[in-house]
């Protein structure tokens, strides 16, 4: 039978410095905050003419399915296997659910990193946020029994109730989609460049101390760290809703919107994210010394998203209106080339958001609210597309 300490070893990350990137049982896992997830859910279910719930749940379902079904053994029981998909859960910061009573079509959260995230940023809602959770947990009953089941949340923390609940109901549904992708691209085998540097910050220094950190649940299951919660989400998962929200959104002729709004919860992302960075302990103990001026800023907030798994991220120019970025390795063009082949079009919209959002963050001025818009980003080439590298450019707007 297997015991806490071995599953808890069957989802140790290991951090690829080749690519930047994390992997825990199998899968690349990025990690975003609370504010981020939230924003993309509401992106998704709040666009009118498409089911941007079912996108998630079904992206839910297919990739931890895989993703539990690659921490599974052979001999694990059904009891293990249920414990497995409570503990994943809980370690990759998204709470605590409880499956002592899945058997009779009940589990109840008391945590949520959903709730978190929609109550920090978006205030208290009016319909329940946990359709993440729902898809989670149609995935932990296949991975764990085989059958396909559809589980709705009745009660939501987003709402005032004490804990969500959800009820697991069983009859005929259609089959658990596979995870299905084609390898695409190698790991870089150069940097590229040249890169801009300085002298002041230590970037390899920065990247080993926030992979070191032990970014895991904690007893609520969530990850608290740079003043905001985090979570260790797969790439799949990102990939999977939102390549298929702007399929969706082109069927109804809105592509170009759909992309615009993915690129705006990239950019609030970028804002709130790096905010909370650099006012929390750890840059205060480990970037503010090495930090003498924005640039420097600016180049230890782009260390540390290689660190956060995103993907070979560098400067290739900058000024204090300007800036210009390269990402050899991203997880939006790779997870593009394995899901659907090459783009026609470029396809980072979290990183193309992002590049606009540090730039606000460290050169704006006023609240969040207030340095919104001020600058512009573009992907002028993209990995997905045939290109050795995604290229970013960030103009101030006058």
């Amino acid at each position: 039978m297997a015991t806490a300490k071995d599953l808890e070893d069957r989802l140790a990350m290991r951090y690829e410095p080749a690519t930047y990137r994390r992997r825990i049982a199998g899968h690349d896992v990025i990690i975003h905050c609370h504010h981020y997830n939230a924003r993309v859910q509401r992106t998704l279910e709040g666009a009118r003419g498409i089911d941007g719930k079912g996108l998630i749940v079904r992206a839910a379902e297919s990739v931890f399915a895989d993703q539990l079904a690659r921490a599974g053994r052979p001999e694990d029981d059904e009891a293990a296997r249920f414990a497995l998909a409570e503990l994943l859960y809980a370690h990759l910061g998204f709470g605590r659910i409880d499956l002592a009573q899945i058997a009779a079509g009940v589990v109840t959260a008391s945590s949520s990193h959903f709730v978190e995230g929609w109550l920090a940023g978006l205030g208290q809602s009016e319909r329940n946020v946990c359709t993440f959770t729902e898809g989670y947990l149609q995935a932990a009953v296949f991975a764990a029994t085989g059958a396909a089941v559809t589980v709705r949340e009745t009660e939501c923390m987003a709402r005032g109730a004490a804990c969500c609940s959800f009820v697991v109901e069983r009859g005929e549904r259609g089959p658990v989609a596979p995870n299905h992708k084609e390898p695409a691209i190698a790991a870089p085998e150069e940097r590229g460049g040249p890169f801009v540097h300085s002298a002041n910050v230590d970037e390899q220094a920065i990247i080993d101390a926030v992979v070191g950190i032990p970014m895991v649940g904690d007893a609520a299951g969530l990850i608290p760290a740079f003043s905001v919660y985090l979570a260790n989400m797969p790439a799949d998962f990102y990939n999977q809703i939102c390549i298929s929200f702007v399929e969706a959104m082109r069927g109804l002729g809105r592509e170009k919107a759909a992309m615009r709004l993915l690129i705006s919860d990239g950019e609030h992302c970028g804002m709130n994210t790096f905010r909370g960075i650099m006012h929390s302990p750890e840059w205060d103990g480990l970037i503010a010394p090495m930090v003498r001026d924005r640039a420097d800023a600016l180049l230890a907030l782009i260390a540390i998203s290689n660190a956060l798994g995103w993907g070979d991220w560098h400067v290739t120019a900058h000024t204090p209106t300007s800036l210009e970025l390269d990402s050899r390795y991203g997880y939006e063009a790779v997870g593009f080339r394995e899901y659907r082949g090459k783009a026609s079009a470029p396809q980072c919209a979290m990183l193309t958001g992002v590049a606009a959002g540090v730039m606000q963050l460290v050169y704006g001025e006023g609240t969040v609210e207030d340095r919104y818009g001020t600058f512009a980003s573009s992907e002028d080439r993209c990995v997905a597309c045939g290109d050795p590298a995604c290229s970013f450019t960030v103009e101030r707007v006058e």
